[in-house]
């Protein structure tokens, strides 16, 4: 779950809610924030859960977790601010990451009425349909593909404006190489949203991604996508380089819409997701559905349930129920709990053994946790 689900409102509130102010004068401003998670988790949550993926072994664990981040905003006159945002997963050993590992990071200017244009690392215009459902602390789902290379997209150009009730993003990407360490080249893309919202509270947003692979005659360049590529096509050699190199995706296209009520953690908050999403070469299309309600009590309780699943070729290759708890006993304090159940998915359909045990996928997963943030 991210602190701030949009990258707008990182931009026009840069810093957590809970952050410290490290200098405010002369119309610049600078902060700092971030988390302390420690979680008990089984083995399934751990291999799932990207920033304890180290882990090798098939035993239960008190895993940690933590996260830094600075924002900076300048008064250039009055309808003109220079901002800067930058957020990291910090080294943890004990089977986390060994060394910091950038989340987004951008520079940028905040026109107010006339929009926000940043220039870096964060979130492309399409989180503003896959964001609706990235509640959770720890087990965030992967039944949307959008996340398939990660939330946070490197080298990208981001613009966004609120007028009107509308909300309308268009982010542009450049040539980025190793997209999320998984050895992806992407020469580039671009995603366009637009969301709207009534004064009842209920939502509606559509958006569309696109992006363009590059490989440079390099076979391994598509180890990545090989093991899908040659489980859909019946290779029972899923480490195939070669014949999976002849059917490489050029391109891949995700649309989505989403609809919600509310606002997460105040009172009811509700979302529907559905996404397509489109790879030249690949012999069927992948879909998701999304579901998802939480109740956020006066007391600082939060319960939520979640459905998720992702079809490919007829099959339900993801297929999770997830409820979880949360209890905030202090502003920068609380304490949590999560919970993934396998709802009779085929993973096999689409990923290979060797992916679903890594991630462990069709497995149920369980944690309990703390957090303070500051």
């Amino acid at each position: 779950m991210k602190k701030l689900s949009l990258l707008v409102l990182m931009a026009v509130t840069p810093c957590a809610s809970f952050s410290a102010a490290v200098y405010d004068k002369g119309g610049t401003s600078f902060d700092a924030f971030g988390s302390i998670d420690a979680v008990l988790m089984n083995d399934h949550a751990s291999r799932d859960i990207s920033a304890f993926n180290g882990k090798n072994n098939n035993d239960n664990a008190l895993l940690t977790r933590v996260k830094l981040g600075i924002a900076g905003r300048t008064k250039v006159n009055d309808s003109l601010s220079a901002i800067g945002y930058s957020m990291w997963d910090m080294p943890t050993g004990n089977h986390g990451i060994d060394k910091i590992k950038a989340r987004a990071q951008y520079v940028g200017l905040d026109a107010c009425q006339y929009g926000i244009l940043t220039f870096g690392r964060g979130d492309t215009a399409f989180y503003t349909v896959a964001g609706t459902t990235d509640v959770f602390n720890q087990l965030d789902q992967k039944v949307n593909d959008y996340y398939t290379l990660g939330s946070e997209k490197p080298s990208q150009f981001m613009y966004s404006v609120s007028s009107l009730g509308w909300d309308v993003r268009l982010s542009v990407q450049t040539a980025t190489s190793d997209v999320d360490s998984k050895n992806v080249d992407i020469h580039n893309g671009a995603a366009f949203s637009v969301a709207t919202r009534t004064n009842s509270g209920f939502g509606f947003s559509y958006g569309i991604n696109y992006t363009d692979f590059q490989y440079e005659n390099d076979l391994t360049k598509v180890s990545y996508f090989a093991e899908n590529i040659n489980v859909m096509h019946n290779n029972s050699n899923t480490d195939d380089l070669g014949f999976a190199y002849m059917l490489r995706p050029s391109w891949k296209i995700d649309k989505g819409i989403a609809l919600t009520y509310g606002n997460m953690y105040e009172g009811l908050y509700a979302a529907l997701v559905g996404t397509v999403t489109k790879y030249d070469g690949f012999t069927n299309r992948l879909y998701s559905y999304e579901a998802l309600l939480s109740y956020t009590f006066d007391i600082g309780i939060t319960l939520c349930s979640y459905y998720g699943i992702k079809r490919f070729n007829g099959a339900n290759i993801i297929s999770n129920a997830v409820l979880s708890a949360s209890y905030q006993i202090a502003p920068t304090f609380k304490i949590y709990t999560e919970a993934s159940f396998d709802v009779n998915s085929k993973p096999e359909r689409y990923y290979s053994h060797e992916q679903i045990r890594n991630i462990a996928l069709g497995e149920n997963k369980i944690l309990i946790g703390a957090q303070y943030s500051y």
